[in-house]
């Protein structure tokens, strides 16, 4: 194989073009032709009816499901678990040509996280043995009985045990400084620094392998068998695991059979692995952290629905606040979220096998608390709602946290509510809590810039990243150098277009054909005052840089990033779409947007000449035909 830089663009976009996607995918998932794509049920997610597309005339796939979408080279990756450049050394060898060796003799070569991949793997396995071979095991094989376990579930879960002693994982793995450097940056084992010995981390524990989206092992949890401290024990942040990203049991929620419709967020390993026994397979947990609005992101973006559960205490109860808190920025129109809270002294694994999966699952259904519910309740607690003092206060408290949500229906409803209990005109309200003037029904309205916010997941590669050195330097799972955002709105099930803003509009036409650049540019847009992180404006300085890029290069220049998802989500959008009359389309578009700008600078202008200017303007591009 050759030796690797920066691949050129060119090369790759050639390989696509190349390379027929459909007979890609034939290869591996049997593909039925359905009018002019092709359909399958989805290799990344189970499901019993077909939602994973395929198109041979964009090259590109797409799950209404899962959202899993992309090119032929991001196929590779995630199907087979290969990094960009095995992905992209075999589509070049299946149409004739070498990847060519583009490394710079003075760069200092990247690190490869494939062996820490390798060697956590290799962990995994060495732990699963013990649980069935050492002398020590049955300790852990009793603890696992007394819970309920039976041998399916603990191969499912990949479940463990680390033997007594202080370096038996070290001797078993460590036979040789990279195997120890590799351990030590894994966390696996420890350098004690007063002594400089080096010993296993977990000792005497049940072991709980965490998997990434892909179903990599990537950290472990550990339990321990004896008093000693602390009870349960995660592996510390590593290159391959990152705790504010991931999810106990997340993979295995998506492997299990059936559609995800919902996942219940519990808060121990053993919560997650003790439901699943009992047939409840979409549980999940966080690994020694407060669930984080990331956690949330990346759930909303699987299943419309969330219930997380929490023990009834005093700790339950913060620990549920902290997530609704989280929760809130992605709280889009359509997703939901909900609160059940257990019986005093009870957490999930306990309460299933008190009362059985029926019931739990009842629970779930009919006695979780909606979070407007719960967010209301616990805001109201002590205060005096009949008193104008009251519902002021309510309203203070009720103000930052609304104030987090996406605009939409959704924040609409929860200002409706808060409506209600303050007494409140909702303009008046809305104007309080959001700090903006009421907005007039009848007022037309400029392309609403898009919120910005910190993001929790900032540099750190989403779903379908591969994190080896096997990528190139821009994008394909690494993310593009764009400040990181929360999103706003679309999720991956197949668009609604007719509901696009204008922006939107204008990014669907340019991923059908990306030639129509040429019709504005970056420096255009942010004179029509688009905010400069707008996904129309980011996708145009793309374009602007790589002309001639094709549709497949593009998107896979974002894969597995945010911009990716809003991307593959209105490429999606173009399936039953001809590539016809994109440029009149287009054009129209971009009226629209020139005359939202107009239109919005005439609102705040009080010179008398330039309001004349500008409604003769106006009239004028009203007046414009659409023309080649």
């Amino acid at each position: 194989m050759a030796a690797y830089g920066r691949i050129p663009e060119s090369f790759i976009d050639d390989v696509l073009l190349r390379t027929d996607i459909v007979d890609l995918i034939d290869s591996r998932v049997k593909l039925k032709k359905a009018g002019k794509n092709y359909s399958a049920c989805c290799p990344f997610h189970r499901e019993k009816s077909p939602s994973f597309t395929v198109s041979r005339e964009k090259q590109f796939y797409y799950c209404f499901g899962c959202g899993a979408s992309g090119n032929a080279v991001s196929f590779l990756m995630d199907y087979e678990r290969k990094g960009f450049l095995d992905a992209l050394n075999e589509l070049a060898g299946r149409v004739g040509l070498d990847v060519p060796d583009t490394r710079d003799p003075d760069a200092a070569p990247r690190e490869s996280q494939q062996p820490l991949y390798d060697l956590l793997e290799t962990a995994a396995k060495y732990f699963e043995q013990q649980l069935r071979t050492n002398r020590e095991r049955e300790k852990a094989v009793g603890y696992f009985k007394k819970r309920g376990l039976t041998g399916a579930i603990a191969k499912l879960y990949r479940l463990g045990y680390s033997p007594p002693g202080w370096d038996n994982l070290l001797t078993a793995l460590g036979n040789s400084e990279d195997s120890k450097k590799n351990l030590l940056a894994t966390g696996l084992v420890v350098r004690n620094e007063q002594s400089n010995r080096i010993y296993d981390a977990m000792r005497d524990r049940v072991i709980f392998p965490i998997r990434d989206f892909r179903g990599r092992v990537i950290a472990f949890g550990g339990r321990v068998l004896t008093d000693e401290k602390p009870k349960y024990l995660n592996s510390p942040e590593s290159p391959v695991f990152h705790k504010g990203q991931e999810l106990y049991g997340l993979y295995e929620a998506r492997m299990a059979p059936g559609k995800l419709e919902r996942v219940i967020v519990v808060e121990g390993y053993m919560d997650v692995v003790a439901l699943a026994q009992y047939g409840i397979t979409n549980a999940v947990a966080t690994l020694g952290t407060a669930t984080s609005t990331t956690h949330v992101e990346r759930l909303l973006r699987l299943v419309p629905e969330i219930c997380f559960c929490f023990d009834g205490d005093e700790a339950g109860r913060k620990a549920a606040w902290r997530a609704l808190e989280s929760a809130l920025p992605a709280m889009q129109d359509g997703k939901s979220a909900s609160f059940l809270f257990l019986p005093a002294g009870e957490d999930p694994d306990s309460l299933v096998r008190k009362e059985g999966t029926a019931r739990f699952q009842d629970r779930v259904q009919n006695e979780a608390e909606p979070l407007a519910d719960f967010m209301f309740r616990h805001l109201g607690e002590g205060l005096n709602t009949e008193s104008l003092e009251g519902r002021s206060r309510l309203t203070m408290l009720a103000k930052p946290l609304v104030a987090t949500l996406p605009d939409g229906l959704y924040r609409e409803m929860l200002l409706q509510r808060l409506a209600e209990f303050t007494r409140l005109e909702l303009a008046t309200l809305r104007a309080a809590v959001l700090d903006t003037p009421p907005i007039p029904a009848t007022r037309s309205q400029a392309p609403a810039p898009r919120q910005t916010a910190p993001d929790e997941a900032s540099g750190i590669p989403d779903y379908f990243t591969d994190t080896n050195d096997s990528q190139p330097q821009n994008g394909y799972g690494k993310r593009p150098r764009f400040e990181p955002r929360q999103r706003q709105g679309r999720q991956p099930y197949a668009p609604r277009v007719q509901t696009l803003g204008l922006p939107e509009q204008a990014v669907r036409l340019l991923l059908q054909d990306p030639k129509q650049a040429s019709l504005t540019s970056s420096t255009e847009l942010l004179a029509l005052r688009l905010p400069e992180d707008c996904l129309l404006i980011e996708l145009i300085r793309l374009l602007e840089n790589s002309p001639g890029i094709s549709t497949p290069a593009l998107l896979g220049a974002w894969h597995g990033t945010e911009l990716g998802d809003e991307l593959t989500a209105l490429a999606a959008s173009e399936f039953l779409t001809p590539n016809v009359g994109v440029d009149l389309e287009l054009r129209g578009v971009l009226g629209g947007l020139r005359l939202a700008a107009m239109e919005a600078e005439l609102r705040e202008c009080t010179d008398l000449e330039t309001i004349q200017r500008l409604k003769k303007a106006i009239e004028a591009l009203k007046q414009a035909p659409i023309s080649h």
